[in-house]
């Protein structure tokens, strides 16, 4: 029912979509912002949008279900999929997390497109995952029938965030399987690091401002805005139990899953 109602919902802009798709022209040479779900993609995005007066789209309504997996089976061509969604694609700034395990697909579409990637601590992206669905961190698997209806009232695009087997990812539960995303996520930038410009939230939240001009000037895109204003304002919704410390909120199996598990590529950027 709640995805029947969101499909409601959608209809009329989805119709408006279809008409801005057949006047649009596909950017060939856009920026592309890429990352882990819940890395911060979606406030550096629009902030870099701010501050240069470059145009964004703010995540691809076009990649949700049964799109996305389509695409990973090669039942849908990437190229199809740009030229069914031509109004995202003709923006200068693209900002999809989907579109990271999706990298060469999209490399061999954009071979001019420059890529953004952003990365954080993995104890706290998978709370943040977590948070926007209201799941707890300790469980040891999500059966209690409370939170499998959390789940299931979520879009479907976060349970597939949740549970990445269909990425051919491995785990015995959800920390499991949310850590070994994370671990593909970043290794896809460190394979291409040579092609991207990082990020670390961490260091994009003690300096918003400073981090947003920084990557303007890597891009060699020029600052025209201030954007002083606008760098508290939330670009996504704040999840809850965020006045929980990460021990309590994970409890130590889980806790201790995630470091297990990432230790090696956490080290990397700095986490341990």
């Amino acid at each position: 029912m709640q995805n029947l109602l969101r499909r409601l919902y959608h209809y009329p802009k989805d119709l408006v979509r279809a008409q801005l798709n057949r006047i649009a022209t596909i950017n060939q040479e856009p920026i592309i912002i890429i990352g882990n779900h819940k890395s911060g993609t979606s406030a550096i995005a629009a902030l870099l949008s701010e501050l240069t007066g470059k145009s964004a789209t703010i995540d691809l309504p076009g990649i949700c279900e049964p799109i996305q997996p389509q695409l990973h089976r090669k039942e849908i061509s990437f190229e199809t999929f740009v030229e069914n969604n031509k109004y995202d694609f003709s923006k200068d700034i693209i900002k999809e997390p989907s579109l990271t395990f999706l990298y060469k697909d999209f490399m061999n579409y954009f071979p001019e497109a420059t890529v953004v990637f952003i990365v954080r601590d993995p104890r706290d992206n998978i709370r943040s995952i977590l948070n926007r669905v209201d799941i707890p961190g300790h469980l040891p698997h999500i059966n209690q029938e409370e939170n499998i209806r959390k789940l299931k009232e979520a879009p479907t695009d976060w349970e597939r965030v949740i549970d990445s087997r269909w990425l051919g990812i491995e785990g015995e539960n959800y920390i499991e399987w949310m850590a070994h995303r994370w671990n593909l996520a970043v290794d896809i930038y460190n394979k291409h690091i040579d092609s991207m410009q990082l990020i670390r939230y961490e260091d994009f939240v003690k300096d918003k401002r400073g981090a947003i001009e920084e990557l303007a000037e890597k891009l060699g895109l020029a600052k025209g805005k201030d954007i002083a204003e606008k760098v508290d304002v939330q670009f996504q919704p704040r999840g809850k139990n965020r006045n929980i410390d990460t021990f309590t909120f994970f409890g130590p199996d889980n806790l201790k899953k995630i470091e297990d598990i990432c230790h090696t590529r956490m080290k990397i950027f700095g986490y341990v």
